[in-house]
């Protein structure tokens, strides 16, 4: 599927075992296509050579072929289309060892042992925390509510500023990109509903995380005077925020059905990228608001983080943009689950499952995270009131 026009996009088949002749439809609209880097890869990535491959073409001329593996294709009949048989190809695909994909398994490996380990050492202090969290999760809640109420009490409009600056953020970006910018559709969805699915979880993302890293310094009077399980205070902030998150799920809705876009079953999974995107904040809050108590530079450095780290993931732009180098580095930000999973949810109907690397992949984050968050919160905070 393309996007625009005269842009080269990166196709990708999965060959079923036990077949060997390949067949690729260009489509029956009279039109020329460009093709050019056709390989195998297994084992070991194996180029196709146009010129030795025994091609067998229908209804296509081709022409324009150069020592690139360029060339271009013609329809020029109702059933276009072109198939060669590919099984020595795919044995030596398959068959070739390649030693740098065999080493980053066994590092990989190696590195989820550790994790694991490192892990279930903890595993008691995050059951104990998770108990806790619903023993008290009327209090936080309550908490929540008032911090949520108290943050826009002097101001006119009061908590309408919590929904106002996101809205009118939205509508800055969507005019730069869309109108300033002039970026298309993505594939058949139109820019704006695709890009209000990526930019809404990072609205959350950075208000909670922002606030949650200041939330010790902000209960000063809980942590120094008061018998009160202050781990539990990050959460306060983050569901504070949440309240604005809830909102903006409901204006997707809106805004998806204004453009025809009803809810589907896929829809549900919503609930659990929320929960994902929860799960992640208080991993990475539980660190920040310890050790910003004892280096105060933290809170600048993260406002630079989410400034840069709003650019470096894919919310504004689609990851097929890149190679596939750069694409598996940019995923490596446990965010792109997130703001894909939300357009998976929404856009192109995949359940969190058909993802099973990179789901396997955010959860091992955040429970490392997790862990040694807990850690570092239990080493310093004895001595949290000494310098509040």
């Amino acid at each position: 599927m393309y996007s625009q026009q005269s842009e080269w996009q990166n196709l990708k088949y999965e060959i079923p075992k036990g077949y060997s002749f390949i067949r690729i439809d260009p489509g029956k609209r009279e039109n020329e296509i460009s093709v050019k880097d056709i390989y195998l890869s297994g084992n070991s990535k194996v180029t196709v050579n146009i010129k030795e491959a025994d091609l067998k073409f229908n209804q296509i001329k081709i022409g324009n072929y150069d020592e690139n593996e360029h060339f271009v294709l013609s329809s020029t009949g109702s059933d276009p289309y072109f198939h060669f048989n590919m099984e020595l190809l795919l044995q030596e695909s398959t068959n070739n060892i390649n030693i740098g994909l065999q080493l980053l398994t066994i590092i990989t490996s190696l590195l989820v042992a550790v994790f694991s380990f490192f892990i279930g050492k903890s595993l008691k202090q995050i059951l104990k925390f998770g108990r806790d969290f619903f023993v008290n999760r009327t209090l936080i809640m309550n908490l929540a509510k008032n911090d949520f109420k108290t943050k826009y009490a002097s101001s006119y409009l009061g908590v309408l500023w919590g929904f106002i600056n996101p809205l009118l953020t939205i509508a800055t970006y969507w005019f730069v990109f869309q109108v300033g910018l002039r970026s298309g559709d993505i594939g058949d969805t139109p820019f704006i509903i695709w890009f209000i699915a990526g930019i809404i979880p990072w609205f959350f993302f950075s208000e909670a995380l922002s606030s949650g890293t200041n939330s010790f310094a902000e209960y000063s009077y809980l942590v120094k005077k008061v018998v009160f399980k202050i781990e539990l205070l990050p959460l306060v902030k983050i569901f504070s925020a949440f309240f604005v998150q809830l909102f903006f799920i409901v204006f997707i809705f809106v805004v998806y059905a204004f453009y025809g876009h009803l809810p589907t079953i896929y829809s549900l999974q919503l609930i659990y990228y929320v929960f994902c995107l929860v799960v992640l904040i208080v991993s990475l809050t539980f660190l920040t608001s310890a050790v910003v108590l004892f280096f105060k530079d933290l809170n600048q450095i993260i406002a630079v983080i989410l400034q840069m780290g709003f650019w470096f993931t894919p919310i504004g732009w689609p990851v097929s943009m890149l190679s596939d180098f750069w694409a598996g580095v940019f995923k490596l930000n446990p965010m792109f689950y997130i703001v894909q999973g939300y357009r998976d949810s929404l856009i192109d109907h995949i359940f969190f499952f058909d993802r099973p690397y990179q789901t396997i992949y955010f959860w091992l984050f955040c429970l490392v995270m997790f862990t040694f968050s807990l850690k570092v919160f239990k080493k310093l905070r004895p001595h949290f009131s000494d310098v509040l």
